[in-house]
């Protein structure tokens, strides 16, 4: 059940969003937690319901080890619980590429036991290995299982993020304040789930079409010339740029529907003028993870540490944090290359202190995006390679015996469509206003309610006339 899809939209919450607030008017505040967690488990659960035991023997796990490490703060405790979290993890997401690695370097036969990712798997584990940190560093304790249960599986957060911390999220809750409809945050709720709609099902998975129509050449060890190589990578950029960020857009969107404000988890990452920044903008509840209880703590191993080693430890977190979007060398090069690029800015920052141009710094940062974003898409190495000897110019073919996306797939015998649509990435990219900056300057009025229909309309016509297209995110 997608956000973009109709029963999501028609069906589920508008049952979910009366049901919790009707139960708060009647003044049955705990009834009303308990049924907001019950429907985001009910969401989890429509995916697949064969892991909705797992999502709750999670969440009984850590709620469970959460008091203990309350009380006592022992790091054994704490280890324990990393372990178990940790192991999850690996075991579903990894085993069977360690499996694959060990039968390679062996040349055993270990068969694989090729299990299916349980969907939002990373995003609610790291969310309560920062809970159970916290726990232990004194910050936070929940005494309530129902409490703890909807701050994990709250439904617009619960696949894909943001990362959440208990601090951020269950004081709203309790704020008597927000158990009202507010209809100020309705309307700027249903403006910003508006803009991400639009983003994701008319402009994402338009970019879609050509990304995997490139992509699936690659993989499948066909070669692609010079201009479609660029057509594929960019298309590829703008699909995950727009996807993404409408997921955000949406999710904020569903929160402030029922009066709780998600972190901002995406900030215009194509206006940043360095890497550094694109981090700071890119999956910023991500990046934030990363330095509380990746970064710090290997700074911490360190007994002076010092500016070496500060970039040793950038540079190993981001590969962790490559290694987290998926199991494969492929994620392993994608955290490589955004690791030597911190720790090149960083030096650059730090020790060259040259001032570089904007528009240098700009075409430098996406160029590196573009190029780890191509090992992050690639199914397999040797398409990774084979796109980008295509993309420098190695291999050259004629564009009529190898025009796949612009002629042989799609049938269109002109590139004027998907080079305009290219053109008009950038431009919403770079040169338009970020929809929470719009949506938090948001006056409501005819003219905004007009825009906000059709913007829902476009996106619900979208949303019914592509195939089936998931968030990108959902993979990880």
């Amino acid at each position: 059940m997608l956000f973009s899809s109709i029963e999501f939209m028609f069906i589920y919450l508008p049952i979910v969003f009366f049901g919790y607030f009707w139960l708060n008017s009647r003044n049955k505040s705990r009834e009303s937690v308990a049924f907001l967690a019950f429907s985001s488990i009910f969401f989890y659960g429509y995916f697949n319901v064969y892991y909705v035991p797992l999502l709750l023997g999670s969440i009984a796990f850590n709620y469970t080890i959460s008091k203990f490490l309350c009380k006592y703060k022992t790091k054994l405790l704490l280890f324990v619980a990393l372990c178990f979290n940790i192991g999850l993890l690996c075991y579903f997401k990894y085993i069977d590429f360690f499996i694959e690695n060990v039968n390679f370097v062996l040349g055993s036969n270990i068969p694989l036991l090729h299990i299916a990712l349980p969907l939002g798997i990373s995003f609610f584990t790291i969310t309560q290995i920062a809970y159970l940190v916290d726990c232990y560093e004194g910050l936070v304790e929940e005494r309530n299982l129902t409490n703890y249960a909807l701050f994990v599986t709250f439904f617009p957060h619960l696949i894909a993020g943001p990362i959440l911390h208990h601090k951020q999220m269950m004081p709203q809750f309790a704020d008597n304040t927000n158990k009202k409809i507010n209809y100020e945050n309705i309307a700027k709720g249903i403006f910003i789930f508006s803009v991400g709609l639009f983003k994701k099902t008319v402009i994402a998975d338009t970019f879609a079409k050509w990304a995997n129509a490139g992509f699936s050449i690659v993989d499948s060890g066909g070669m692609l010339n010079f201009f479609e190589s660029w057509v594929t990578l960019l298309s590829y950029a703008f699909q995950l740029y727009f996807d993404f960020s409408g997921y955000c857009d949406m999710a904020i969107g569903l929160g402030l529907l029922f009066n709780i404000m998600l972190p901002v988890n995406f900030n215009s990452p194509f206006k940043a003028t360095n890497i550094i920044d694109f981090w700071k903008r890119w999956h910023i509840s991500l990046t934030n993870f990363i330095t509380t209880y990746i970064y710090t703590p290997i700074i911490r191993c360190f007994d002076r540490p010092t500016f070496n080693k500060i970039l040793l430890a950038t540079f190993i977190a981001f590969i962790i944090a490559g290694v987290w979007h998926g199991s494969g060398w492929n994620f392993f090069i994608f955290g490589c290359i955004h690791g030597g690029a911190l720790v090149i800015n960083h030096f650059w920052q730090k020790k060259i202190k040259i001032k570089m141009p904007k528009p240098l710094g700009w075409f430098l940062m996406f160029f590196v995006v573009l190029m780890a974003w191509v090992f992050f898409r690639a199914q397999s190495f040797a398409g990774a390679i084979s796109l980008l000897k295509s993309l420098f110019g190695i291999t050259w073919l004629p564009l009529p015996d190898s025009a796949h996306i612009a002629i042989l797939l799609f049938n269109i015998k002109a590139t004027d469509f998907t080079l305009g649509m290219l053109v008009l990435g950038f431009v919403l990219c770079l040169c338009t206003k970020n929809s929470i900056e719009k949506m938090r300057q948001l006056k409501i009025g005819y003219k905004q309610i007009f825009w906000t229909a059709i913007l829902l309309a476009m996106g619900i016509c979208g949303a019914i006339g592509v195939e089936y297209q998931e968030f990108i995110y959902f993979n990880f």
